[in-house]
């Protein structure tokens, strides 16, 4: 398992979330979520995920909910299959604005 980590590509908007999004590495990001609410749309791509958790999809649906609270559009890229099913098992498929 490798740490999550967030990078902010260019164009502005366009971010990509690497690594484990599990329990043990979720909250590492909580530092960085400010600099996601600069942006009015975010295109976030979730390709560079290595595995994911109900703890990682739980987090993510929080993160969505804390953008539109802000004002903030996020679409989702690049979901991989176990998050999907996750996703579908646990019935918020519906909530991910997937592209």
């Amino acid at each position: 398992m490798s740490a999550l980590s967030l990078e902010i590509g260019n164009p502005a908007g366009v971010c990509r979330l690497l690594g484990s999004l599990t329990l043990d590495y979720v909250m590492d990001l909580e530092s960085e979520l400010g600099k996601l609410w600069q942006h009015k749309q975010l295109k976030l791509d979730l390709g560079g995920l290595e595995q994911s958790d109900m703890a990682g999809l739980a987090w993510l649906v929080r993160l969505l909910g804390d953008a539109k609270q802000r004002g903030v559009a996020i679409h989702l890229t690049n979901l991989p299959d176990t998050l999907l099913k996750l996703a579908k098992i646990s019935d918020v498929d519906k909530l991910l604005p997937l592209e």
